[in-house]
């Protein structure tokens, strides 16, 4: 059997796209309890069940292993930071979010696409985890978009629904913030560095736009969220920008591959550039990728 790497099995287990949930329950102490977690499954209907998988490095592994009752909140498009504080803050984390209690007690997240009270099922050692099948006692849901996650980063339909919206029908150009290896494709001109970017056909599209300019390129690549839709206040024009992973081929004529950390030391054509570039390496340490909207010179980053 040949051996695995674990980086390497997490980066594959990371390509699948999945909602971002928070797993709460109270100790038998009456402390409350809570991790982020995307490894979040629908069992079945008749009993209704669903499944959750808390570590077992988790601080909080015994209360879920001894739990009689835990709740699930499915995370809205717009609860990043309750994602991130449930990941990685070691203070008290339910200070820095809203929340209510169900009946049983249990803290669930205000806000939330849906929220799932349940009494424990069953738990099964699995490896390095818990299997944790809850029986749902009580839900409720609604019509929000619900917030994403996919290697590494954050998406947003509500948000990309729009930008496309925008996109589609008003973008003259689409460029691409093309990544490979930690480095990023940048285009040597007279007047400074600027980003890949091409015309946009009308009966295309943005997207599929540069789809087609991607394969020109040659090459594997997956096509990202978008990353930036802003106008040029002086032409009224709109362009936008995605994320792209290139997995291999030739490097373009006139372009070159440079490393995040040395970014900033390059002259872009436009401050608009340098500002959205900024912005991109900033973005991916935190690994947390937002929408920008607006123009050259203001807007809102969601």
């Amino acid at each position: 059997m040949s051996s695995i790497d674990p980086r390497a099995l997490r980066d594959a287990f990371g390509s699948f796209m999945t909602g971002v949930t928070i797993v709460t329950a109270v100790s038998k102490t009456g402390e409350k309890v809570g991790f982020t977690a995307n490894s979040f499954t629908s069992v079945s209907m008749d009993p209704p069940l669903l499944l959750v998988c808390p570590a077992n490095k988790l601080s909080s592994f015994e209360v879920f292993e001894q739990c009689e009752h835990f709740g699930v909140s499915i995370l809205a498009e717009d609860q990043q930071h309750a994602s991130n504080t449930f990941a990685g803050s070691k203070g008290d984390r339910f200070a820095e979010v809203d929340w209510f209690e169900d009946d049983y007690g249990t803290p669930l997240i205000t806000g939330a696409v849906a929220h799932f009270s349940c009494s424990s099922f069953a738990k099964t050692p699995a490896g390095d985890h818990l299997m944790l099948v809850g029986k749902v006692e009580q839900f409720e849901s609604n019509e929000k978009f619900g917030l994403g996650y996919a290697k590494g980063g954050y998406f947003s339909l509500g948000m990309e629904h729009k930008a496309e919206e925008v996109a589609h029908g008003q973008c003259a150009r689409v460029g691409a913030l093309i990544e490979t290896n930690g480095k990023l494709l940048v285009e040597k001109t007279d007047k400074g560095y600027r980003l890949p970017a091409v015309d946009i056909m009308s009966e295309k599209g943005s997207r599929a736009t540069l789809e087609g300019f991607m394969k020109s390129l040659g090459g594997d690549f997956e096509m990202g969220q978008v990353f930036s839709v802003y106008e040029n206040t002086s032409t009224g024009n709109f362009t936008a920008f995605y994320r792209v992973e290139r997995v291999d081929g030739p490097t373009p004529e006139h372009c070159e591959y440079v490393s995040l950390d040395a970014l900033n030391d390059l002259t872009f054509t436009s401050s608009d550039l340098t500002t959205m570039v900024n912005r991109f390496v900033k973005e991916k340490q935190n690994g947390v990728f937002r929408l920008y909207v607006g123009n050259e010179l203001e807007g809102d980053v969601r």
